[in-house]
């Protein structure tokens, strides 16, 4: 499978941690075909940027943020003490932001790293 991690200890150094996730193979799968999938597939996988293996990192987390929150029991979006109102966010909504929680990760780290055709990662073929 394709990973951009080597392995536990590489997270580790990467965010400067002790803390690993739990099912951090999964997650660091997960991650590493998100990663290449939106950056279309031109990283090279012999050779992996610094930026690509932190991003790796950073999407680790959020999907683990994105599965907790998923996974709770009433995620509270918004709450009227005078009137008692309160509504929850559904796991589609919880999606969607994580979704472009991953995505403005990928752009603020990859915009300028160019892949193994010569291209920026996230070049999507429009200039």
């Amino acid at each position: 499978m394709l990973t951009y991690l080597k392995d536990e200890n590489e997270y580790k150094s990467m965010l400067g941690t002790d803390n690993v996730p739990n099912g951090f193979n999964k997650l660091n799968i997960e991650a590493s075909n998100y990663i290449n999938h939106k950056s279309f597939g031109r990283i090279d996988k012999d050779n992996i940027p610094e930026q690509v293996k932190y991003v790796t990192c950073l999407i680790i987390d959020l999907i683990q943020e994105e599965n907790k929150k998923i996974s709770e029991i009433g995620n509270l979006k918004s709450q009227n003490i005078e009137g008692w109102s309160e509504s929850y966010s559904t796991p589609e909504e919880i999606k969607a932001d994580y979704e472009d929680k991953k995505y403005s990760t990928l752009k603020k780290y990859l915009w300028n790293v160019i892949g193994i055709d010569g291209n920026p990662l996230l070049y999507c073929g429009v200039y």
